[in-house]
């Protein structure tokens, strides 16, 4: 899968999960960053590039952003 289509992925099963529009970014300087400001109109998640390379960072990552944005 392309790296982009799995980024999309992510921000529609947060979306999905969370019931809102998220703004979401990669952070490709620090791979292990994982930022959620939940009390935003439009919660901002930034997650780092080992996303990409990690499968359990990427699962850890949509699980707290969903309750970070749940909880706000």
């Amino acid at each position: 899968m392309e790296d982009d289509v799995f980024i999309d992925r992510i921000k529609a099963k947060i979306e999905r999960l969370t019931g809102c529009e998220i703004h979401l970014e990669l952070d490709s300087d620090n791979g292990s960053r994982l930022e959620i400001e939940a009390d935003a109109d439009v919660p901002r998640v930034v997650i780092g590039s080992d996303v990409l390379r990690y499968a359990g960072f990427a699962r850890l990552a949509v699980e707290y952003a969903v309750a970070s944005i749940r909880r706000g």
